[in-house]
């Protein structure tokens, strides 16, 4: 077993002082969720992380302690050269703790355990005997059961491939997701009694849904963005490797700007929907300043854009997506992410604006 690092009247302290800010800022309301929130020790989940590729922090770092309980994302794991498991930001992990809006006893089904913290939460609330959480990493899995039993929760812990769930447990009352997708998993729907919920980060927001009669499940997006590692398989890092500039692209001019994938927030949030399955990195100034950007696909597609100029390749031209996206954005008058909603049934999924017939142009 790894080491435990005890709990501590400093990070107690901390730990109220977090849960402070947390409701002063809108995040943190439910009292049953404070409660629970004041009571879990987050550093016993991160014993270690990074502040950047090359700042890694430890219980025997002095600042470590302080890091630990700020609303910040910590990194905890890294896979060649990419980040592949972290603690989510806590406000964020609130904001989704809230939405998953739990009743005492509720059966709930975690996917992606990560460091074990929110399990913990959701143990600490509903008691363990009703959370069920799955890690496709194994060695994951392992210290976050450890971390988890140290603290004195002994939800079930898993490790497989959360995309298929968890039929022997079946029904769910809740499932959360801590792993970004562009594909909400239909298993999930099918999992989850009528009337039961589903938070799940999709593109750049969370979506949460309702699940109704009939195999359907519905819902708006939650105003607070959310950009979350994306779902993996063990080995994997999840990111979609950059396939390198190509030979002889197709050229021409572009009347949007290179720096629309990456400015404000709901341009971006609509893009990862819309183009789904898609990076991008940008390209910046001395100021800093976003001067172009590349776009790039796990089927080849690859858009390089520099001023008013656009390099295309591959199967799909996504910039030209890109584009498409911008246009049926501003027609509709610049909606933002609260506007947006997801229809899950077994045809696939729907996005849609406002009402679920009013639905968005996806590429692809």
């Amino acid at each position: 077993m790894s080491m435990i690092t005890p709990d501590t009247d400093e990070a107690r302290r901390l730990r109220r002082g977090l849960a402070s800010a947390l409701a002063e800022k809108g995040d943190l309301t439910d009292p049953g969720w404070r409660k629970v929130f004041e009571k879990v020790p987050r550093h016993v989940f991160v014993p270690e992380f990074w502040l950047g590729p090359d700042r890694r922090l430890t219980a025997a770092d002095v600042d470590w302690l302080s890091h630990v309980y700020t609303d910040d994302v910590l990194v905890t794991q890294m896979t060649e050269g990419a980040a592949t498991s972290s603690s989510t930001a806590p406000g964020l992990m609130l904001v989704m703790l809230h939405a998953l809006d739990v009743t005492d006893g509720a059966r709930v089904l975690e996917v992606a355990t990560g460091t074990g913290y929110n399990a913990a939460l959701l143990a600490a609330r509903l008691g363990s005997a009703n959370v069920t959480t799955i890690e496709v990493d194994p060695e994951l899995a392992k210290l976050a059961e450890e971390r988890l039993n140290a603290c004195g929760y002994t939800p079930t812990v898993l490790t497989g491939d959360g995309r298929a769930g968890h039929p022997a447990g079946t029904p769910y009352d809740r499932l959360i997701a801590t792993c970004g997708f562009a594909q909400l998993p239909y298993a999930w729907v099918e999992q989850v009694r009528p009337g039961g919920v589903i938070v799940c980060p999709l593109g750049w927001g969370t979506v949460r849904l309702t699940v109704e009669d009939g195999g359907t499940a519905s819902g708006r997006f939650l105003a607070t963005p959310s950009y979350f590692m994306t779902v993996r398989s063990n080995g994997e890092t999840g990111s979609v490797p950059y396939p390198g500039d190509p030979q002889n692209p197709d050229e021409r001019a572009t009347h949007l700007d290179p720096s629309a994938p990456f400015r404000d927030d709901a341009f971006p949030f609509l893009l990862s929907l819309a183009v789904p399955g898609t990076a991008q990195a940008s390209d910046l100034d001395d100021d800093r300043r976003v001067i172009g950007c590349r776009l790039w696909a796990a089927d080849g597609s690859w858009a390089r854009v520099e001023g008013d100029s656009v390099r295309q390749a591959g199967p799909r031209r996504l910039w030209g997506e890109a584009e498409a996206a911008w246009r049926w954005w501003e027609e509709q008058g610049r909606p933002g992410r609260d506007r947006f909603g997801l229809t899950v049934d077994r045809d696939g999924q729907r996005v849609w604006l406002d009402s679920t017939d009013h639905l968005l142009p996806v590429a692809g």
